[in-house]
């Protein structure tokens, strides 16, 4: 059997050879191919087809991602705590911060082009001891991430098209039962392009990629052209503190989480891994492009408000439920072009979730080959029209619109439920590194290059990775950042919040936590044995 473990003696490290017929010729010439191959390597047998190229795996991470647009939508938090300069420099650090988490699941990525990703690698590089119950956690948290994450990204389409129209006709009275219906909406059309139209979804996110950066253009030159011109130093040295902190350093580390959330979404592209091909090389790749793109997009249009956006005190006084709107108004003098704006950015958020429950449906189906959660059976079956896993789809699209009937009864539960997105993408994250870092102050990794022979190292970098102290320092300070980005991700936006200001989401994350164990330890521990050998 080909494998990424150096040794057929270290094949323990993998998981107990499961027989299964999954209806794919063993002989296929697919088999043949380096992806069939390096999937082969982690024991997994080619289930999708690979649509997906370095462009098309680039407009996929870009447009879940959606920095820019999520950077306008969120601002209000980062203005109330730490003010313009915070939110300039806090921009920067965490751009900085989330290029060092996904340079070090790059190589996680490269090494283990799974769909699975995140739960496949905990199994991988952890102790024997703790790779079933690390990796059965991890996939657990996985699975809340990314049912989460399209409902967040949903409702804040939904919200921004209810003010939309709440802007153009005053007397209209917003209801949470309106934006409801209108996720609901969303999640179907997210739902016939992820199923029906799977078979082009590589094009759609190209297009989304174009209309994305053409939407950019399209918000920053009014404002630049029409808007106000602030001081430069207002933008770059003025800080506020209106959540009562004990210092401005404080309130600043407080408000970043409205441009963590900016960022998050990128490893969307690892859990398509099998659908990409040359995948060890393009995801990695892919993810730093996004990074870098969407990066770059979201400084300029935060430069642009920031200098544009006149009163920043008069404006989080205000109370507006989305600041961004009375800004493109008062900047373009236009009412009019600044619903047609905001529109706009509804859409492309709308267009973000598109790609969060393909992600999302591929990690629910990669979980459920591995025979780790009830109705596996089903939920891992593909369509063998569109080859796109169809039930794991439906699932996800049913599961988001589930819990956006929270926001019937209150949109604070609802947004309570939302910041898990935050908490459970970075728990993911600091296990997989984690566990990297492990074994690479082991020196368990070998170079391909080197030679092998008697006690060969039990893993193989891949083709994309950073070499020596440097790959070593990156990876350390990753787990740093996201250690801190959790720790401040659960704090509320002010000091003495009252019951409905009050960040409930560690207190929901752990008890989604403590019941991810207890299910392992109640029923798969005796089902889940790791990820399903099938080649």
């Amino acid at each position: 059997m080909a494998h990424y473990l150096a040794s057929d003696s270290h094949l323990e490290l993998r998981a107990p050879i499961v027989k299964e017929n999954t209806g794919f010729d063993k002989s296929d010439a697919s088999q043949s191919n380096k992806d069939a191959i390096e999937l082969a390597r982690i024991g997994k047998r080619e289930a999708l087809k690979r649509r997906f190229g370095l462009t098309s795996t680039v407009g996929f991470a870009c447009s879940i991602m959606l920095t820019w647009e999520a950077m306008i939508m969120n601002i209000q938090l980062g203005l109330m705590n730490g003010g313009p300069a915070g939110l300039v420099y806090g921009y920067i650090a965490v751009w900085i911060g989330f290029v060092s988490i996904f340079l070090a699941m790059g190589e996680l990525a490269s090494m283990f082009p799974s769909a699975g990703g995140q739960y496949h690698w905990a199994f991988l590089l952890a102790p024997k001891s703790s790779q079933r119950f690390l990796s059965h956690v991890t996939g657990s948290i996985c699975i809340l991430a990314w049912t989460a994450g399209p409902t967040a990204t949903v409702y804040l389409a939904g919200s921004v098209l209810q003010s939309a129209v709440a802007m153009n006709v005053p007397e209209y009275d917003p209801q949470g039962w309106h934006v409801t219906f209108i996720m609901w909406g969303i999640l179907l059309i997210c739902t016939v392009l992820n199923t029906w139209l799977g078979m082009i979804l590589p094009v759609i996110e190209v297009f989304i990629l174009i209309i994305h950066v053409l939407g950019f253009f399209a918000v920053l030159i009014p404002l630049v052209y029409l808007g106000p011109r602030a001081d430069p130093r207002a933008v770059f040295t003025l800080t506020f503190n209106f959540g009562g902190w004990h210092d401005i350093t404080l309130a600043t580390l407080v408000g970043l989480k409205g441009t963590v959330a900016a960022f998050l979404g990128t490893d969307g592209a690892v859990h398509m891994a099998e659908e990409v091909a040359n995948s060890s090389l393009v995801v990695p790749q892919s993810m730093l492009f996004a990074i870098l793109i969407n990066g770059t997009l979201g400084f300029g249009i935060l430069i642009a408000f920031l200098f544009t956006a006149g009163d920043l005190s008069a404006l989080i006084e205000s109370n507006a439920a989305y600041p961004f709107m009375d800004i493109l108004a008062s900047s373009t003098k236009s009412k009019g072009a600044a619903i047609v704006l905001s529109s706009m950015v509804a859409i492309l958020q709308a267009c973000a979730g598109v790609g969060a429950i393909s992600s999302g449906s591929r990690m629910l189906w990669s979980f459920s080959r591995e025979r780790a959660i009830p109705g596996w059976r089903w939920i891992r079956q593909v369509n063998s029209r569109t080859s796109v896993p169809f039930h794991s789809t439906c699932v996800i699209v049913v599961a988001a619109g589930l819990l956006s009937l929270i926001n019937i009864g209150s949109s604070v539960v609802l947004n309570i439920i939302l910041s898990l997105v935050l908490e459970g993408f970075f728990a993911s994250y600091l296990i997989s590194l984690s566990l990297l870092l492990y074994r690479r102050m082991r020196s368990d990794i070998a170079d391909p290059r080197e030679d092998g022979g008697p006690g060969r190292k039990p893993f193989l970098w891949g083709p994309f990775r950073l070499k020596g102290w440097i790959g070593l320092a990156n990876n350390v300070f990753a787990i740093i950042f996201t250690v801190i980005m959790m720790f401040f991700g659960c704090w509320p936006p002010k000091t003495h919040p009252s019951a409905a200001d009050m960040n409930y989401s560690i207190v929901i994350f752990g008890g989604v936590t403590i019941l991810a164990v207890v299910y392992y330890l109640g029923w798969a521990r005796k089902h889940y044995h790791g990820p399903v050998i099938e080649v």
